[in-house]
């Protein structure tokens, strides 16, 4: 028996993929009184931990604040912003992302459609947040390489389920550096 009562997915978390834009309440970059306002923001990337669903989400914002260009997901296009769901020129920073599963309470459902899933990037923009993702996923890659093969050099040969789960263990706990 469990504590903790398992409920079925919604359509909208069932559903959601990368690209998507949600209304999510980010949290703030430093201490604040106000609690985190609901913003935009970009699912980078779905996963299962356990038997949970997680999300990626990349920070949105149409502030004029300059930020590294990197990792850098701008919707400037009208169709783009129109397909998007969004009112003004917006940028999304894979530098500033948070993991949260798609149960927590900082989603945001739109009171007519029942859901945070506002529209969802195209053309450029969603080209460039499959780049922004290949860059996230290659920066991450060697790392959690080179600690496998740690691993094995240290332990010598290990059964195939062990080599998995270390290695879902540190994808988990190093899901883009999150």
């Amino acid at each position: 028996m469990t504590d903790r009562i398992q409920t079925p997915p919604t359509a909208w978390q069932s559903d959601l993929k990368p690209n998507h834009i949600v209304a999510f309440r980010f949290p703030h970059e430093r201490e604040s009184v106000e609690g985190p306002k609901v913003r935009p923001t970009l699912v980078l990337d779905v996963l299962t931990i356990g038997e949970e669903r997680y999300a990626v989400l990349a920070y949105g914002t149409s502030s004029s604040r300059r930020r590294s260009h990197d990792l850098l997901v701008p919707v400037t296009c009208s169709a783009e912003l129109e397909a998007a769901s969004l009112n003004a020129p917006t940028k999304f920073d894979g530098a500033r992302r948070i993991l949260v599963p798609l149960s927590d309470a900082g989603f945001s459902s739109n009171r007519k459609l029942n859901t945070p899933v506002l529209g969802q990037l195209t053309g450029t923009s969603a080209d460039r947040g499959a780049t922004v993702r290949r860059c996230i996923r290659e920066v991450s890659r060697p790392r959690r390489a080179s600690l496998y093969r740690r691993r094995q050099r240290d332990h010598g040969h290990k059964a195939d389920t062990d080599v998995h789960q270390f290695r879902t263990m540190t994808q988990a706990q190093e899901a883009y550096h999150v």
